[in-house]
């Protein structure tokens, strides 16, 4: 059985982020945020346009790669209901997951998103999704 983490960076010290990460191991970290230009601890995340950024860097520190998932995004943040994204995936799911189960195959991947509590994220449709497809999900 293939088992898929996810983990919400909000409210985390970045090297308690990191420690949780290398505990499980995490060979990937694939960012759903729609966008990742939020900040996180006072500097930016992910600069899509130079492929680069603060958090990448520091994963790379201890061996842990980092890839942006946009088409996993939540469209909406501001719908605590998660309306949208789920509408996008009862359409797509298929396609939108690709190339996450792509990665999955070959090695250990974290979700990551802002939100902690993966119950009141946008994680929680994606890994429902995955469960399906018979992985087993644990949330950092």
């Amino acid at each position: 059985m293939i088992i898929l983490h996810t983990i919400g960076y909000g409210g985390r010290h970045p090297q308690d982020f990191v420690a949780l990460l290398a505990q499980a191991n995490i060979g990937l970290v694939c960012d759903v945020r729609a966008e990742p230009r939020r900040a996180y601890r006072g500097i930016y995340t992910f600069n899509p346009e130079k492929e680069s950024g603060p958090l990448p860097r520091l994963l790379a520190q201890v061996g842990i790669a980092y890839d942006w998932f946009p088409e996993l995004g939540n469209p909406d943040r501001q719908d605590p209901e998660i309306r949208a994204f789920q509408q996008l995936m009862i359409q797509e799911a298929e396609r939108r997951l690709q190339r996450l189960r792509a990665c999955v195959q070959v090695m250990r991947v974290c979700l990551l998103c802002a939100e902690q509590d993966a119950q009141r994220c946008h994680r929680r449709i994606i890994t429902a999704y995955l469960t399906a497809y018979g992985y087993s999900v644990q949330h950092l």
